[in-house]
């Protein structure tokens, strides 16, 4: 028998058993009469068969999609780990904006950010941070200056943040960074170097 004759077998049994079977499943105590034929008993038992397996197929297709999505989200969950004075920070942006980054990766405010900006003390991977809106890439550092060490005049506090990981999403870009709340650094060469002399406790 060829795929084309089952199939319009499969039809046809359909046709001339459900309305019966649905109207059995409607009224379970009423006396149903004539009972269901044993070959449309087994017709019936086939379909019931096939749909369920097609049921079966289909949940299991969709659950191994989403288990792999949640394994690959535990991949990258287990790439990062927070170390001694760090800490691995996951969070929703609309793009890599350096000011949209420091609100995220340190929580500060806007006004904070900008205030920061306008003092020269935000650098990107050692060089001055020339507009807030500047697009970084994964691997950019981000240092917002704190002022120079009160034991070491020669070196800097500072926060740091390093793009680990940024990945599209529906609503924007989610992206894991590394943030260091208190670092001491030399400090930086040339015209990047900062020349407060406001010092901050270390």
């Amino acid at each position: 028998m060829s795929l084309t004759e089952i199939k319009q077998k499969e039809g046809k049994a359909k046709k001339n058993v459900l309305p019966k079977l649905r109207a059995l499943l409607a009224n379970p105590y009423k006396q149903h009469s004539p009972v269901l034929p044993e070959s449309e008993l087994l017709e019936l038992q086939h379909i019931l068969k096939t749909s369920i397996n097609e049921i079966s197929y289909k949940y299991d297709k969709k659950s191994s999609r989403k288990s792999d999505d949640i394994d690959s989200d535990d991949e990258d969950d287990d790439e990062f780990k927070d170390e001694r004075d760090s800490k691995v920070v996951k969070a929703k942006v609309n793009s890599l904006r350096a000011d949209l980054l420091l609100k995220s990766g340190l929580g500060m405010a806007r006004n904070k950010v900008e205030q920061k900006f306008y003092e020269s003390k935000i650098r990107v991977n050692g060089k001055k941070l020339m507009k807030k809106s500047e697009q970084l890439e994964v691997g950019d550092e981000i240092d917002v200056i704190r002022g120079f060490s009160q034991t070491n005049p020669s070196h800097l506090v500072i926060a740091r943040v390093i793009i680990l990981s940024a990945g599209e999403r529906d609503d924007g870009l989610s992206v894991s960074l590394r943030r260091y709340k208190s670092l001491l650094i030399e400090n930086y060469n040339g015209p990047n170097a900062f020349k407060s002399s406001e010092p901050v406790q270390h």
